[in-house]
């Protein structure tokens, strides 16, 4: 983008941005994470999380578009020609293939998310050893040394947060809150409104794995007795850690940036203000608008 022209800060911004898609965009860690803590569907999830992030991505196109000649002299590219796609097309598409293997399989009902993990993992060694033929020696003790390394740091975490959901559990603190709520005369929609500013206050502090383990034991069974969308508000909450990824003080994507492009963290943030400004309008829309969220899962058969 420099060696266009772009503005250096629109640049840092874009990226940033569109970094953050990732935790709405299937398969998403986050949400396998949150349906794991509150057992709710990751299929449903999944599906839920289709129509706002492509209606994110259309948002943040749009902007970028728009800003895209802000502070610098970037001009219009010519097009590369379909020859040019298609051969490129034609190199990536055993990759490009695996998201619809893995999530067809899930949506189809064929596997569990479980087993769409060793699926997607055999698939990868497969293209990887017969394909593109980059798979080394070495490479099997290296992918194994991480992956224990990250599971077991995923079954601490976790375990950590089954303790703190039992303590909770045992001081009754969600019947608590529900009755204090009750007692206020907060509708769910406001409750909602409550715990979406509490979020967005953490999300400058904490990072979303903390967020998500430290609020579902407490949110969780208030807003099922509320009578509030587990799926709904999975998106909503998704939504709100993406804009944490992208504010200070521990926004992770504007550190990552700054380390990379070697930049002022101050122009870092300054590029990503609108498309946190665009992510919360993005969260007000969902939450106007439920069925952007709910309609995909309740058309699949996930209820509703």
């Amino acid at each position: 983008m420099k060696r266009f022209n772009y503005s250096p800060s629109n640049s840092y911004g874009v990226i940033a941005a569109g970094g953050t898609l990732g935790i709405l965009i299937p398969p998403s860690g986050p949400l396998i994470l949150y349906a794991i803590v509150t057992e709710a569907s990751i299929g449903a999830l999944f599906l839920a999380g289709l129509v706002p992030s492509i209606m994110m991505a259309v948002i943040f196109a749009v902007w970028a578009m728009v800003s895209a000649g802000f502070g610098g002299t970037a001009v219009s590219q010519p097009f590369a020609g379909m020859g040019v796609i298609w051969s490129r097309m034609r190199q990536s598409i055993w990759a490009l293939l695996m998201p619809p293997v893995v999530l067809g399989g899930i949506y189809l009902g064929v596997f569990t998310a479980t087993e769409a993990a060793s699926i997607g993992c055999l698939y990868a060694l497969f293209i990887s050893v017969v394909v593109y033929r980059n798979f080394g020696l070495n490479d099997p003790w290296v992918t194994a040394f991480e992956t224990v390394r990250t599971t077991a740091m995923l079954f601490m975490i976790l375990a950590a947060a089954a303790l703190f959901g039992h303590a909770v559990t045992i001081i009754r603190l969600p019947i608590k809150i529900v009755e204090q709520v009750t007692a206020m005369g907060l509708s769910p929609a406001m409750f909602v409104v409550a715990v979406m500013l509490l979020i967005l206050v953490l999300g400058m502090f904490l990072e979303t794995i903390s967020i998500i383990l430290v609020t579902a034991p407490i949110v969780f069974p208030v807003m099922l007795a509320l009578g509030i969308d587990p799926i709904w508000y999975g998106i909503l909450l998704m939504i709100n850690l993406e804009l944490a990824l992208i504010t200070p003080l521990v926004g992770m994507n504007l550190f990552v940036i700054k380390g990379i492009a070697k930049a002022p963290l101050y122009e870092v943030i300054r590029g990503a203000l609108p498309y946190a400004a665009l992510m919360l309008l993005g969260l007000i829309l969902v939450f106007a608008f439920p069925p952007l969220s709910t309609w995909l899962p309740e058309a699949a058969g996930f209820g509703g």
